[in-house]
């Protein structure tokens, strides 16, 4: 029986992100697909600054680019007045990340690009026409048996990945249960060619939340054609063609619009998790752990952080730099995180959409308009609907009204602490050529030393895993010796963005969050403290200067 380090079950958008993932990693990988072809329903169409990120780790952010089409602005109308009660404005995040805007695209476009990019792999495989039959753990190993068209096929895996679905038989086969809500309505996603760019009066930007207590609708352009989310009331049949396009063109206001339907699909309004992410060797990634309306693509783009959050730690696992307790802190961190996004963001998306109390629907307005106009609620906002705003700090605190009122005024970002991801500022290598900091955790962990380099600061021995580079807003002379492992930070800006101390050390993973962050007086124990953090190593002194990682806790 052929025996492979990793099983991916699901060649959906997030089997693909994971073998795109174990691909940065070196790990050798098989994906196995029920469906004889990729997906072309429509279904998921944006892509969020965060997971374009990651995208860019994978591999395929150049294709993405390309087929994509990208904005930095989104809005939030009432359809009575056809008024846009509030902005959201990407380009703030410039400082954050390469990629300050939002990006659709079709989920079976973005399919077709990462799976070109495993065509191409040299120890990944996609295989299609292969139906999990069942799933069975046995000691170190996992026995898959799938039903091919050529057959039953059997095989070992060290470790398994769920990424079959909403209705995955993995789960189903494990008795792993959904907690939380489904909504009476369900979601129409239709897809039509229509020219709405051209729109009389106010143009449409491409992502727009339109509010009406009845007649609510999501507009979404993509690359070829507009893409309208429809609520469907529950008593209501499935609607034909005709009565969708009639809706749209009264939501338009524009009786005689021309309109072509591409395709369309019906989906239940889920916003639930599994109460257990891991059994054993097998984990839930994608909508096989958590269900997410589509709106705003927060599903898809939660499962995406999923592969990016579980596959390294997987990585350190097999090959032999951490213990198999890390493994754990895989449902620990983002077992929360897809309940956020579940109950805060896509409730809170669909609430404030379909008010039907008049005063409430006032009071909405106002707050809106007062956020469109507040440069540290606008900031606060986007940080948080962008997905670079995740963060693994046990216990995130909530601001008091007093301190939004503070915040809005006198606007300042707050520092980067342990368990947050670390902002993708703009530095310049030690050829000089213009980087950044991602760009120097692509396949494992990095030290940063925030240090003056004209102290000659001692970055120790090498650590197995570990990329170590000093951040300096002074350029590292050639006398030095440093020259080779310095990033010049322009003005110190980067230092200052993260709210570094003078001589602070950051430990960051992999997926870019921050694992410790060490005062400069313990620098000489980063590789004890590092042991400690991924093999649980109750020997290890830590400092109490030091914040443990958060996945720890």
């Amino acid at each position: 029986m052929e025996r492979i380090p990793v099983a991916i079950v699901g060649g959906g958008p997030i089997g693909l992100a994971a073998g795109l993932e174990f691909e940065r990693f070196g790990i050798p990988y098989k994906i196995f697909e029920e469906d004889p072809t990729l997906s072309s329903k429509p279904k998921a169409g944006t892509i969020l600054p965060r997971s374009l990120e990651i995208l860019k780790q994978q591999g395929v952010i150049q294709g993405v680019l390309r087929e994509g089409l990208r904005f930095d602005e989104v809005h939030f109308i009432d359809r009575v007045s056809d008024r846009v009660l509030m902005r959201m404005l990407m380009h703030p995040m410039s400082d954050e990340s390469l990629y300050p805007f939002i990006l659709n695209l079709p989920q079976s476009d973005l399919e077709a690009i990462m799976a070109e990019k495993i065509t191409q792999s040299k120890i990944g495989e996609l295989n299609f026409n292969h139906r999990l039959q069942s799933v069975e753990q046995t000691g170190d190993k996992c026995v898959l048996k799938f039903e091919t068209a050529l057959g039953h096929q059997s095989i070992e895996a060290q470790y398994v990945l769920a990424c079959d679905g909403g209705r995955s038989v993995i789960r189903h086969q494990l008795g792993i249960e959904m907690e939380g809500v489904t909504h009476p309505e369900r979601f129409l996603v239709a897809d039509f060619k229509v020219d709405l760019d051209r729109r009389a009066g106010r143009q449409l930007t491409y992502l727009s939340y339109v509010f009406d207590p009845d007649e609510w609708v999501i507009f979404v352009r993509q690359p070829w054609f507009w893409r309208f989310l429809i609520p469907i009331l529950p008593d209501a049949d499935e609607p034909v063609a005709s009565v969708v396009i009639d809706k749209i063109r009264r939501v338009v206001k524009n009786p005689s619009l021309p309109i072509e339907l591409i395709d369309m699909g019906i989906y239940n309004v889920h916003h639930r998790t599994a109460t257990k992410w891991q059994d054993g060797r097998i984990f839930l990634l994608g909508d096989a752990a958590h269900l997410i309306t589509p709106v705003g693509g927060l599903g898809l783009n939660t499962g995406i952080q999923d592969a990016n959050n579980l596959v390294w730690k997987l990585a350190w696992v097999l090959q032999g730099w951490a213990g198999p307790e890390l493994l754990h802190t895989y449902e620990q961190e983002r077992a929360p995180i897809a309940r956020f996004n579940a109950r805060n963001q896509a409730d809170r998306n669909r609430d404030v959409m379909r008010m039907k109390s008049p005063i409430k629907r006032t009071v909405r307005n106002i707050v809106l308009g007062w956020m469109d106009k507040a440069e540290g609620l606008q900031w606060q906002a986007a940080h948080v609907r962008s997905l670079l705003g995740t963060t693994y700090k046990p216990k995130p605190q909530k601001q008091s009204v007093f301190m939004q009122w503070k915040t809005a005024r006198h606007f300042v970002r707050p520092p980067v602490e342990v368990g947050d991801r670390i902002p993708d500022g703009e530095v310049l290598d030690p050829q000089g050529v213009t980087a950044r900091l991602h760009d120097f955790f692509d396949d494992g962990f990095l030290a940063l030393y925030v240090q003056d380099v004209r102290t000659r600061p001692d970055l120790g021995q090498r650590i197995e895993g570990v990329h170590k580079w000093l951040l300096t807003r002074f350029d590292a002379a050639f006398d030095t010796h440093l020259r080779s492992h310095a990033l010049y930070d322009k003005g110190g800006r980067l230092a200052k963005r993260i709210a570094a101390q003078p001589g602070s050390i950051y430990l960051i993973r992999p997926d870019g969050h921050v694992a410790a962050i060490i005062a400069e007086k313990d620098a000489t124990k980063l590789p004890a403290i590092y042991r400690q953090q991924l093999l649980n190593n109750a020997g290890c002194p830590e400092p109490d200067s030091v914040h443990p990682m958060t996945a720890t806790l």
